[in-house]
């Protein structure tokens, strides 16, 4: 496997943190809804958050699939049909996290971790086919890579949030990092 370019993996990184971040923008637009509110909203169903951190979290677009999910709960937002389960389940952030996104890779039954961790390369996302599957099963992966990885398996319900157009030009600027 070749060297990959620090340079260019940042740029990778910092491609989907924006993505990241405009789906979360996104929905908080559907339901014009400022940082301030959310936090409110987040503060309803039990977590801290304060508008600047709520904010500082959102420009970064380094949060996990878990904040986006209780912003979509708390901001009474639309979501997948599939993911109602999951999302209503009482369980733990993370479990329901988890439960998201092995909804959405069950659709695919032949796609095992060291398959997806192998798309996700071709599109300049470096990750072990273990750690792939530590991050899924424990539902602590980043919104980032759950985009990268509906992305390699196209996901079509996250049009709700980003345009496919949006997604495929960020595995472009992948690829050519490779």
């Amino acid at each position: 496997m070749a060297t990959r370019n620090p340079a260019k993996t940042a740029t990778v990184d910092a491609t989907w943190a924006r993505l990241a971040s405009r789906a979360i923008r996104v929905a908080l637009a559907r339901r014009d809804m400022s940082y301030a509110q959310l936090a409110d909203a987040l503060t309803s169903i039990g977590l801290a958050e304060s508008a600047r951190s709520v904010e500082g979290k959102i420009q970064r677009g380094t949060f996990r699939l878990t904040f986006f999910l209780q912003t979509l709960a708390a901001s009474n937002n639309q979501y997948p049909e599939q993911w109602a389960e999951a999302l209503h389940s009482g369980t733990n952030w993370e479990k329901r996290a988890a439960a998201v996104i092995q909804t959405e890779l069950a659709t695919q039954p032949w796609l095992d971790h060291a398959k997806l961790s192998q798309r996700l390369d071709e599109i300049g996302v470096q990750m072990a086919a273990e750690t792939l599957r530590g991050q899924i099963v424990d539902g602590t992966l980043s919104t980032a890579l759950f985009f990268q990885c509906a992305t390699v398996c196209r996901f079509t319900d996250l049009r709700l949030f980003l345009d496919s157009q949006d997604l495929n030009d960020a595995a472009v600027v992948g690829a050519s990092a490779r």
